[in-house]
Parts: C-alpha cells; sequence; structure tokens
C-alpha cells in the first residue's frame, strides 16, 4: 500500500527539547584516513570547546538531514497545512526556526536556525542544508551577538561537504578558517550511545551505497532499530528514505523556497 502528501509551509519554529539525563557519548571512527595537507588547529583557549573534527562535521551534516525529514512543519493541533508568517518575533532561548532559501543558482536550501544560551551565553547557529548531484552540503555559521547575526557577521563558519560513493566509502570535504580539508571514510563511521537511565545502548553505523549515505541504527545485540538513506537530487531537494524492520518504509523529499517555504512530499508504503 502506497500513501503520498505534498504540502508547503512557511517558517515554523518550535522548542527545543532539554536532553535526557544519564546519556553517555562515545565515537569510534574506524577506516578513515585525510586526505588533506597536515593543518594544525590552534589550542582551545581555557574555557573554549576544541575545534569539531572531520567526522563529527559529517555526522551532524547528515543527522541534520534526517532531521529535517522528520520535522512535521507543526506543534501540537496546529495543521501542517497553516501558513505560519514570518519574521523573527520573540526569540526564546533554546528555540529553532526552520525556513526555505535558494542559492544564487537556484538550488532549493532548507534552513534551520537555533537561538539557544549554553552556558548562558547566546548562540545563534543557522544550518543550510542542500543537495548538488553527487553531494549533500551543509553551511553552518554560528553568531554570538544579536548584532552580529543581524549584520550578517559569524564567528565561526564552515562547509561541509559529503560525498557518497558507489559502495562504502564516504568523502568528506570540510572548509572552514580558509583551508579545505578532504577526509575519506573507507569502513562505516560508528556511533555509540548509552542511556544509563533507560538502560539502552544505540550504535549507529553510517556507510555509502549506490551514491547516498546508509544510516542504520541497532541496539547492543545488532537487531536493527532502523535504517535511513540519505541522498540529494539535482533541485537541491534532500531526500531521506526510512525502513523499518516491519517492512514499513518512508520517503521524505525537502527543498526550500524563495518566499521562506519548505516543500515537502512524503511516499509510504509497507
Amino acid at each position: 500500500m502506497l500513501t503520498s502528501n505534498r504540502t508547503s509551509i512557511i517558517r515554523s519554529r518550535f522548542v527545543k527539547p532539554a536532553l535526557a539525563a544519564g546519556v553517555a557519548f562515545v565515537i569510534s571512527l574506524p577506516g578513515c584516513r585525510r586526505d588533506s595537507p597536515q593543518v594544525t588547529e590552534p589550542p582551545a583557549a581555557q574555557g573554549e570547546e576544541a575545534p569539531e573534527t572531520g567526522e563529527q562535521l559529517m555526522c551532524e551534516a547528515i543527522d541534520a538531514m534526517t532531521s529535517i525529514s522528520e520535522w512535521t512543519g507543526y506543534s501540537g493541533s496546529q495543521p501542517a497545512q497553516e501558513r505560519v508568517p514570518a519574521g523573527l518575533v520573540n526569540i526564546a532561548a533554546d528555540s529553532v526556526f526552520v525556513y526555505g532559501t535558494v542559492t544564487p543558482s537556484g538550488l532549493g536550501v532548507v534552513v534551520t536556525e537555533r537561538h539557544t544560551r549554553p552556558k548562558g551565553l547566546l548562540l545563534i547557529t543557522v544550518r543550510k542544508s542542500y543537495g548538488i548531484p553527487g553531494r549533500i552540503v551543509s553551511e553552518v555559521a554560528k553568531f554570538d551577538s544579536y548584532e552580529g547575526f543581524r549584520a550578517g557577521i559569524a564567528s565561526q563558519t564552515t562547509v561541509t561537504e559529503v560525498c557518497p560513493a558507489s559502495r562504502d566509502t564516504i568523502v568528506t570535504h570540510v572548509l572552514r578558517n580558509g583551508v579545505t580539508e578532504t577526509y575519506t571514510f573507507r569502513l562505516p563511521v560508528v556511533t555509540r550511545v548509552d542511556n544509563q537511565v533507560a538502560g539502552t545502548v544505540r550504535i549507529t553505523s553510517r556507510y555509502a551505497s549506490a551514491g547516498a549515505v546508509v544510516t542504520e541504527v541497532t541496539d547492543e545485540n545488532q537487531t536493527l532499530i532502523r535504517r535511513t538513506t540519505n541522498s540529494a537530487l539535482s533541485s537541491g531537494a534532500l531526500c531521506t528514505r526510512t525502513d523499518l524492520p516491519d517492512g514499513s518504509w518512508k520517503i521524505v523529499t525537502s527543498l526550500g523556497n524563495a518566499d521562506g517555504s519548505v516543500s515537502r512530499e512524503t511516499l509510504s508504503g509497507h
């Protein structure tokens, strides 16, 4: 049985839920090779976080794309078809805005804009996710003040391009501080999350297949929980397929538009 749904939604906001207590995160990165010239990152100043690794940036880009496919476009009983007026009004801490835009070349872009206050300090993170043939692109700009945000002057910018090969290998290009770094992952990139409160273990493996990035989530017994396949279309649209152990599946295609809306097409079956 197949079902299809198409919606178009303008800028929406939802409050970011608090992270559950007692979650430990461990990352294991086999088969990674750095192909760029050796780049020496300056040591982080006291109180600052160390720069994110290429592995972390690749995982974040794919996870952000999966989150976009899971975004419902509304909160509570608000219908998905309702058009929410654009504009940033009464922005609260720990809020996320989702809206569309286009690149100068006309590619559709989905933007996620997060307003948080880690350690009480303002941080606005704007992530632009879109595709070009053979690549998934994630542009991230971070602002530490409203003045810098309004003026478009970021305190930090990073561009991550994830290039899945036909089989296994994922090549990732990272541009930051004017330097391009290239990482090649020939084996799955594996992360593990132990939830000490719930007593659960989630192991996530990411690898390339047929020009897409496949993400498999299993428990500690290697029982499949969910498999997602992320790819991009030539229009810039992001395409995510989710397969569940019961045989059901869903494909969500998301495309940002110039008027600020995000068009989504959903196809599901069993």
